[in-house]
């Protein structure tokens, strides 16, 4: 039997209910499941927890694995050339039989999907690959050969079902650059656990103003210089300069996946925070969306860099739900810290309009409705 004649008896027994999708996340998630509900913040899972519940949908998840030492080097040389990293490790699992028991496969990073795309037809003739992208600009751009990092990320996203993404300004990149048609093109808001990430119920300790994050995009370089004599509780594993760091400024290290801090505990550092500052450099990706958004379901008052990424700006909106800063100014920064540290009530008001903007356009829940339906136009009904 051919591989088209198996194809086609494939999908001929192949029910149309229900439909199966498998999620391909990094590390750490899997485990949180294990917790059950309520126990963790579910935006991590970038819809898997509202579509794995979905009635008419069986919808698993799978963890990155490590790859070979071999696959490792091999990948580190691509990275190193094209700042692409085709991840060897998953796609040995991925085979043609596994794929074809799937209706569609969502990733959040290209890695995957990339090696399922060079493996050619076979791997992708059972599933619709579906990408959730972030962060097109800063693989092209720093890219020692951008010009073919440009046209194998077009060669890429031509072969996927569909390409999502958290922000209108790695949506306007991507149209920019002619990396992909607009019809397969779909901006879903990222979303927080609001039922997680919930005010305090009677007043915050307000002890320290608040930074966290690990990616490349902060700016934390801006922060210290603008943070003065204010204390600042700092939670990165990010190197800091200059050493040693302050007396006012307190240092704690970890990552969400190993969790250093327990995401209970993570809650607690927002509620009795003063304010939360998410210094960003400047780039067309969504940085800073977990920590300002989970700030903001807290009921914080947030200082944040506006920066070609900002990922709503109709809905992201000075001096009303947030405090807009411009990337990389220390004089604007330091201003917007002591402005918010000596006015409570400016604080408090910023503080109770963000969580009820997270409730009406930031949840994961909305998040996982609007992804529910794209799968359904573009891989149920496409």
């Amino acid at each position: 039997m051919n591989a088209g004649t198996q194809l086609a008896e494939d999908r001929r027994v192949r029910p149309a209910l229900p439909f199966r999708l498998l999620y391909i996340l990094p590390g750490g998630r899997a485990e949180r499941l294990q917790l059950g509900p309520g126990w963790f913040p579910d935006e991590f899972f970038y819809g898997y927890c509202q579509l794995a519940h979905r009635e008419g949908w069986k919808a698993e998840i799978m963890t990155r694995a490590f790859t070979s030492f071999a696959g490792l080097c091999l990948q580190k040389g691509v990275h190193w050339l094209t700042n692409l990293s085709p991840d060897f490790g998953n796609t040995a699992s991925l085979n043609p039989s596994l794929l074809r028991r799937y209706d569609a496969i969502v990733s959040v990073s290209e890695p995957v999907l990339l090696m399922l795309a060079l493996r050619g037809r076979r791997c992708r003739e059972g599933a619709r690959l579906v990408l959730i992208m972030m962060g097109a600009d800063k693989r092209i751009e720093r890219s020692r050969l951008p010009g073919l990092t440009r046209r194998v990320l077009r060669w890429l996203l031509a072969r996927l079902r569909a390409v999502i993404v958290i922000g209108e300004g790695e949506r306007d990149y991507l149209l920019g650059q002619k990396l992909i048609e607009p019809e397969r093109l779909h901006l879903v808001q990222f979303g927080v656990d609001a039922k997680f990430w919930t005010p305090v119920v009677a007043g915050g300790k307000e002890e320290y103003i608040l930074a966290v994050g690990n990616d490349d995009g902060r700016d934390y370089g801006t922060l210290l210089a603008a943070i003065g004599s204010h204390n600042l509780r700092l939670h990165t594993l990010r190197r800091l300069q200059p050493e040693p760091l302050p007396p006012n400024v307190m240092l704690t290290r970890g990552d969400w996946s190993g969790q250093a801090l327990s995401d209970t505990d993570m809650r607690d550092l927002y509620r009795n925070s003063r304010f939360v500052v998410t210094p960003l450099h400047e780039s067309a990706q969504p940085q800073g969306q977990s920590v300002t958004l989970q700030a903001m379901a807290c009921g914080r008052a947030v200082i944040l860099s506006r920066t070609r990424g900002l990922w709503s700006k109709e809905l992201m909106r000075h001096m009303e739900n947030c405090y807009l800063v411009p990337p990389g100014d220390v004089a604007a920064l330091r201003a917007a810290i002591d402005h918010l540290d000596r006015e409570p009530e400016l604080r408090a008001r910023l503080g109770k309009e963000a969580r009820r903007s997270v409730e009406r356009h930031f949840t994961s829940e909305a998040m996982g409705e609007r992804l529910s339906k794209i799968l359904e136009e573009t891989c149920v009904h496409g």
